[in-house]
């Protein structure tokens, strides 16, 4: 379901490099606008996390998601170097709220012994979006965003955007299933609460009932 929003990060690797050098000169601070990325990330995530410990780590990654692949839509609507920088600022607030809680969401559904396996599991998707993000970037640029001629980068950037949409929109569609959620998943939630506490109820009393006899 991530992939195709970690296509997005490649994307900004890649294609928005070129995409500034083409529209707005060899003079243009791409590198300026890249290092945005890091430093709100080094900012954002643990204050993000620490405002947000006690919140389930899959609906973080829900509302993450949409954050992130709303960005290409700066560039849709805009072709300036402003709209460049709003792309960056936006996907990587997206990051700090879903990515961290990623790995968390990964360790706490990963069998014990083997967080190893579903952290490495974890980031397949990252290197999957790697090879088709090559061909598509490459494509999209000669296409719509060529040295010379003509250019349509906004019809790039929409493409872009909404291939990179496809992962949050996935995820709400097949929450139920990706949460583990049902109708009466409350009444589940409930009645194994309930098991669990007479359980511990009853693990007490048989310990107390031990000590008073010791």
């Amino acid at each position: 379901i991530t992939v195709n929003v970690k296509m997005i990060f490649r994307h900004l690797d890649a294609t928005l490099p070129k995409y500034m050098v083409r529209e707005f000169g060899k003079d243009t601070p791409k590198g300026t606008v890249y290092s945005i990325n890091p430093a709100l990330i080094i900012i954002l995530v643990p204050l993000v996390q620490a405002a947000t410990t006690n919140m389930d780590p899959l609906v973080m990654i829900h509302y993450g998601m949409y954050i992130s692949a709303l960005s290409p839509f700066f560039l849709v609507f805009s072709t300036s170097v402003w709209a460049c920088v709003m792309f960056v600022i936006v996907l990587s607030v997206g990051e700090a709220v879903w990515s961290p809680r990623l790995y968390d969401y990964t360790m706490k559904v990963a069998k014990e012994g083997r967080e190893g396996t579903y952290s490495a599991m974890s980031s397949a998707p990252l290197f999957l979006a790697k090879l088709p993000v090559g061909f598509m970037s490459g494509f999209l640029l000669e296409k719509y965003c060529p040295e010379e001629g003509p250019r349509q980068s906004n019809m790039m950037w929409l493409i872009i955007a909404l291939t990179t949409c496809i992962s949050p929109i996935l995820m709400t569609v097949c929450w139920k299933y990706v949460s583990g959620t049902s109708e009466d998943g409350d009444e589940q939630y409930t009645e194994l609460m309930a098991v669990d506490e007479n359980l511990t109820g009853s693990k007490t009393d048989e310990v107390d009932h031990c000590e008073e006899k010791l």
